[in-house]
């Protein structure tokens, strides 16, 4: 899977992320044709949470190559507290990102979260 945001579409998607924060200590990346959602759960499984982001909110997005969509569906679970500095600092820098770029590798197992700022800042 590969997404990536651009303008103030990171902002909102930081938003979001802090928003989850919120609620529980995990955050579940799902990506489906019908768009990338983002969920939260607490630990008492009282109080549950999903935002789920349009393909069309994202300048680009796709699911991977047949043989990553074939018969398994990607679920990403990553711990909150390593995810949310990430977005936490882009109030102070946000004039300069330019785009965010998500990938979610399956035979890696691997996330990468990557920030584009202007001038290569």
């Amino acid at each position: 899977m590969k997404c990536v945001l651009e303008g103030n579409g990171v902002k909102v998607f930081g938003k979001a992320i802090q928003a989850l924060s919120r609620v529980g200590e995990e955050l579940w990346l799902d990506p489906t044709v019908k768009g990338l959602a983002l969920r939260s759960v607490n630990s008492a499984h009282s109080a549950y949470t999903c935002f789920l982001f349009s393909p069309l909110f994202f300048g680009h997005y796709s699911l991977g190559s047949g043989s990553e969509q074939g018969s398994e569906t990607i679920k990403c679970k990553l711990i909150m507290r390593y995810v949310l500095p990430l977005f936490r600092c882009l109030t102070s820098i946000e004039r300069n990102v330019e785009r965010c770029q998500i990938s979610i590798s399956t035979p890696s197992d691997r996330v990468i979260i990557q920030f584009f700022c202007r001038h290569g800042r």
